[in-house]
């Protein structure tokens, strides 16, 4: 007589739901570093020692994996960027540490960066960004913030996929020219670039505490 049970669930005790994703997300991860972002749902499952059929038990294909590792790694990345607006910066400080925080956090771990970028919709990860960022370039005083996140972070976003893969700068010299760039830009819309003027981010922690808990939450 058939035992009725799912393909793919463990036998014994059944798994807290938040745990058993987590633990999921966390094999995806591994995946992803040891074979690169080519890999399979095949691979992944297997990495993580459970059935193709329980891994798209927890997440609608490779899209809905995508979406739940953007989360987990805004919420990461946002985490960096609430430590950073905590201190008192110049617009060019808080300009050159944003990316900073950026570029380190994606060289930390590029293979998750490229899969993320491969396999989500192009705005998914600047849109889970974008509030914070929207945020900070309107304590700078630019005008439309939100158009200048959107433009910026694009921006940002390709050039770290290209580097992530080129290999042709350093680290320090990839950081240098896309400060260079997005400080342009900045100046040019405006902003108050007085070395003695210190722009408010009390609107960018808020923003960041609440992409960081919806990211918690999701």
């Amino acid at each position: 007589m058939a035992s009725g049970r799912r393909p793919g669930r463990p036998r014994g005790a059944q798994q807290d739901p938040l745990e058993r994703r987590a633990n999921l997300l966390t094999g995806a991860e591994s995946a992803i570093r040891e074979i690169g972002p080519d890999v399979s749902m095949e691979q992944i499952a297997e990495r993580a020692n459970v059935s193709k059929a329980t891994l798209y038990d927890n997440f609608d294909g490779k899209g809905g994996l995508t979406e739940a590792l953007i989360e987990r790694y805004g919420l990461r990345l946002m985490t960096r960027f609430a430590e950073l607006v905590q201190q008192p910066l110049t617009a060019y400080e808080v300009t050159s540490g944003s990316l900073a925080v950026f570029v380190h956090f994606i060289a930390e771990d590029p293979e998750i960066y490229r899969f993320v970028i491969r396999h989500a919709d192009g705005e998914a990860l600047v849109t889970e960004i974008t509030e914070p960022i929207a945020a900070l370039i309107k304590s700078l005083g630019a005008k439309d913030p939100v158009g200048l996140a959107y433009a910026t972070l694009g921006a940002v976003v390709t050039a770290t996929e290209w580097w992530t893969r080129s290999g042709s700068q350093d680290l320090n010299e990839f950081l240098e020219s896309l400060v260079a760039f997005v400080w342009g830009g900045l100046v040019a819309s405006g902003i108050d670039t007085a070395e003695d003027h210190l722009p408010d981010l009390s609107g960018v922690a808020r923003a960041v505490a609440q992409a960081r808990a919806e990211a918690a939450q999701a």
